[in-house]
């Protein structure tokens, strides 16, 4: 991965933030400050910008398409001409090179649509452990990812009781992968911002951690909450970035 561009950006109490962005041969761009690595923030046919706030300023990383074009800074919508730049004092709705503005209203939106896909994607991670430890399972295998869901478990125990055979029975099986696809569905619309299924998913995967109290399962226990943290952070933002683009009442005079 190759050093295409690199600030140093200085606030006024002495304390100093690096900007870089380096580009690898098929994986793209990568722009981080001080190693966090930051999301696309959107695109145009000439560029990708990166957004990301820093001491009460908006800061703009644009990456031309071409190779061979460089990057540039722009801090408060003003480019940063050479590597090093001090920040100024805080300008409201800055716009950026483009015109097109920036603020912090811009920037707090995209970050709650992160955390709410990235809250939503663990309904992807359950679903399609689930469809793998069912398949697992079916194949006789013992071990399995404990982020799944434990009712597929369940399910396969009861009919594997009720059948009298050592193998997951074929209906067994289509329950397993109706529930996990069900899960699917919900991380799909969890991560369009339906708070009402997102809810649901997280109760219906809180009462799946239960059956892993039941038997004891240390490890599943320790997953499923990890899960749960992420899923309620993504709820929580999903909540707020409801609030953040509810539009304010007119007034009327």
């Amino acid at each position: 991965m190759a050093r295409v561009a690199e600030w140093t950006v200085t606030e006024a109490s002495g304390r100093q933030h690096r900007v870089l962005v380096d580009r690898a041969p098929f994986l793209g761009v990568r722009v981080s400050v001080d190693r966090k690595r930051l999301e696309r923030f959107d695109q145009t046919p000439e560029s990708d910008r990166y957004v990301t706030s820093l001491a009460g300023h908006v800061l703009t990383v644009n990456t031309p398409r071409a190779a061979n074009d460089q990057p540039t800074l722009h801090i408060d919508g003003k480019p940063v001409l050479g590597t090093e730049t001090t920040l100024p004092a805080p300008v409201a709705g800055a716009t950026d090179a483009t015109g097109t503005a920036v603020n912090s209203r811009d920037l707090l939106r995209f970050q709650l649509l992160q955390r709410r896909g990235a809250g939503g994607a663990w309904f992807y991670w359950i679903g399609g452990a689930s469809i793998l430890n069912s398949v697992l399972s079916a194949a006789g295998t013992q071990w399995g990812l404990a982020v799944g869901l434990g009712v597929t478990y369940l399910i396969d125990g009861l009919a594997e009781a009720f059948s009298n055979t050592v193998r997951t029975p074929i209906y067994a099986f289509v329950i397993d992968i109706a529930v996990a696809g069900g899960f699917l569905l919900i991380g799909r619309a969890a991560r369009r911002g339906n708070l009402g299924w997102y809810a649901i998913g997280i109760a219906l995967y809180l009462l799946d951690g239960l059956l892993f109290v039941l038997v004891q399962d240390i490890l599943g226990i320790a997953v499923h909450g990890i899960a749960i943290y992420g899923l309620i952070s993504g709820w929580r933002a999903a909540r707020s970035l409801k609030r953040v683009e509810t539009p304010a009442p007119a007034l009327v005079g």
